[in-house]
């Protein structure tokens, strides 16, 4: 007796010294467990005090939890084997932790189970890290099943790639282009694909793609036959609720439209052979930029039938902001013999103005001199929709709908400059909530944030005409002033923000009466950069928190 309880002091200090949650249970005679000790840890995490200590389950837990425990422990007794299990609480805080707990019996001589340790560590961060790897990939797929229509529609094939560039899908044409089976495909590395000597020019531009670089390249994808395939590749970043999740591999065969300028030379019936084979659509025009030739590709892409383009005037497909810039790219090519490539919009039969990609080469005839040009022109309409979505995320705060840090200081310097010319006088103010903290300790986050959005739509209601209000971040917002006449034109505008924020924001049906710190600047005479007014509305703003909040103050010139 003597021996086992020194022993079990001696097992309390070491415990004591332990991070992991540690229980030592008491198998009972009537069957039934009572806690007999837990460490350190266990206060700290789950808040259970000395109080429960000599308790069974039921006297400590909820009736659910107590048979949970029961069942679990009962296991362990009867098979006198370790188990362990997965297992979610809250913590003192109000958390929700995730856990995995090993059971241990622990025998007497007689082999009568006397007691069960439990060690209960926290994998919180293992749980949400791959929860959230599931959420990316729940992301990719409805991304994927949105735009799958247009994705089989498309003669290019299309890979869809998570972040890391696994294959998780693809259009038809990127199974006819490989050889290999969807399933031969799924959870490999797109690289695997691409030839050996082009893989480390893949894989840089993989990554460029990532900072929001994206051209083509041209790539040798090596097929399940292992021929190699001439390819136009391009990755597309796949953006979700404002998050790179993952990314579109467009490869466009080109092996047949690089073998127009070697047939071309062969002769121009060769050449429209291979012309009215491809998917892109083919252009002939001469130096008085009358057509030669459409390729028959024209109807597909735009719409409209190849000898009804041919009889129509040059340029009258291209939007008008676009025709200048084409022309002087096209003159500047076959003044110079260059090749240009230009993006622009033209006119679809049925789906009006689409983004296009066209390439011009010049050719020249016997005497060295411009003789016609070869234009290539590619429908990019889905490519072009993600650059602007990938425009959209970089200067849009997703929460707010309001514009971030990075387009506010953008837009505020060009004004800035402008007002440097015209003699015109600028104000910035920077504001936050008063104690905002205490509501996202108290509600949570997503009570905060719902208070966020209101916030933001009430102060933009307030802004009116060429002035703008962005969010910093957290609960601080930033508003430019134009045209600013006075002082008190400043002041009269940051009472109206005032008293938009005087009712009480309601958010999951309660109710949140907040006050705001302001803080103001204006650009002097002399002219000063946006960051400088940034910081010194910045500084006003904290000295008005310190002075009285629900306050402003206006920083000197």
């Amino acid at each position: 007796m003597v021996e086992e309880t020194a022993s079990l002091s001696f097992m309390r200090i070491l415990m004591e010294g332990i991070k992991e949650m540690v229980f030592v249970v008491k198998v009972d005679e009537a069957d039934s467990f009572t806690y007999d000790f837990f460490n350190q840890a266990v206060v700290e995490k789950t808040g259970l005090t000395s109080d429960a200590m000599g308790k069974a389950f039921s006297e400590v837990c909820s009736k659910e939890m107590a048979n949970f425990l029961y069942d679990k422990y009962k296991a362990v007794v009867e098979t006198k084997k370790k188990t362990s299990y997965e297992d979610s609480f809250y913590s003192k805080e109000n958390k929700l932790l995730y856990s995995e707990t090993l059971l241990t019996p622990l025998c007497d001589e007689t082999g009568e189970c006397t007691h069960v340790v439990s060690l209960v560590k926290d994998i919180t961060n293992e749980k949400r890290a791959l929860l959230e790897s599931k959420e990316v990939h729940a992301r990719l797929e409805e991304s994927s099943a949105r735009y799958q229509s247009l994705f089989d529609s498309n003669a290019s094939a299309i890979f869809t790639l998570d972040f890391n560039g696994r294959i998780i899908g693809g259009n038809s044409s990127s199974l006819e282009l490989s050889g290999y089976t969807k399933e031969e495909l799924l959870e490999e590395n797109f690289v695997r694909l691409i030839s050996v000597e082009d893989r480390k020019l893949a894989k840089e531009h993989f990554q460029l793609s990532k900072v929001g670089e994206m051209k083509d390249e041209r790539l040798r994808i090596a097929n399940k036959s292992e021929q190699l395939i001439s390819c136009l590749v391009k990755f597309i970043p796949i953006n979700v609720k404002g998050m790179i999740t993952g990314f579109y591999m467009s490869a466009k065969d080109m092996t047949e439209l690089d073998e127009i300028s070697g047939l071309y030379k062969a002769g121009e019936e060769n050449f429209q052979i291979i012309a009215e084979n491809v998917h892109d659509v083919i252009v002939l025009m001469d130096q008085n930029r009358q057509y030669l030739y459409v390729s028959p590709s024209s109807e597909n892409i735009f719409g409209f039938k190849a000898e009804s383009i041919v009889q129509k005037k040059a340029y009258y497909q291209i939007h008008a902001d676009d025709i200048k810039r084409v022309g002087s790219s096209f003159d500047h090519a076959a003044k110079n013999s260059i090749t240009f490539r230009e993006q622009l919009r033209l006119l679809h039969k049925n789906r009006g103005w689409i983004w296009t990609e066209v390439a011009g080469t010049p050719v020249l005839g016997e005497d060295n001199k411009f003789n016609h040009m070869v234009i290539v022109a590619r429908d990019i309409s889905i490519q072009k929709e993600y650059e602007n979505q990938l425009k959209h995320f970089a200067y849009i705060d997703t929460l707010t709908e309001l514009p971030n840090r990075r387009y506010f200081q953008e837009y505020a310097t060009k004004r800035l400059e402008m007002s440097n010319e015209s003699r015109e006088k600028l104000a910035v103010l920077i504001l936050d909530i008063d104690d905002f903290k205490q509501i996202n300790d108290q509600w949570g986050h997503e009570v905060g944030d719902g208070v966020i959005q209101e916030f933001g739509k009430r102060l933009n209601h307030c802004i009116l005409g060429e002035n703008i209000a962005a969010r910093l971040g957290g609960d601080e917002f930033i508003v430019l002033l134009t045209e600013i006449e006075s002082k008190e034109q400043v002041t009269k505008i940051a009472d109206v923000i005032y008293q938009a924020m005087k009712m009480p924001i309601i958010v999951q049906d309660l109710s949140f009466e907040i006050s705001i710190s302001m803080g103001i600047t204006m650009a002097p005479e002399e002219g000063v950069s946006i960051s400088t007014m940034m910081k010194r509305a910045d500084l006003a703003m904290y000295k008005a928190k310190r002075q009285e909040k629900n306050s402003f103050q206006v920083s000197p010139a």
